[in-house]
């Protein structure tokens, strides 16, 4: 019966491990959200993922840039994270139109998580 128990422990313990190991952040929540339409402009973009963002020391590591329907990069502050919530300010007024949110961030698990969205401002 001992044997049993520790047999299924190890089971358990396997299934368990290669499911975290093969877990990464990916978004779970936005703003704005992706493909919505906005009638007030947004004073900033956060995004928030399903695990810590990891902060290295290289300030290029994360970032969310945001561009317009030209591809041209809109004006923000720094990106700043906290714990799995990635956020930057817009600088200015942003004109009705079709933009594009690019990030990339270095998930806790070190993996690069690089992906886009867009959003329409009427």
């Amino acid at each position: 019966m001992r044997k049993l128990k520790v047999l299924l422990l190890a089971i358990a313990l396997l299934v368990t491990s290669n499911q975290i190991s093969f877990a990464h952040a990916e978004l779970v929540k936005s703003f704005p959200t992706a493909n919505s339409t906005l009638t007030k402009a947004p004073k900033f973009v956060q995004l928030e993922f399903g695990e810590a963002i990891t902060t290295l020391k290289s300030k290029s590591a994360n970032s969310i840039v945001l561009l317009d329907a030209k591809s041209h990069k809109i004006m923000t502050s720094q990106i700043k994270i906290k714990e799995a919530i990635a956020r930057v300010d817009l600088i200015g007024t942003l004109k009705p139109g079709r933009y594009t949110v690019k990030y990339r961030i270095v998930s806790a698990d070190g993996h690069v998580l690089n992906a886009q969205y867009k959003f329409t401002l009427s």
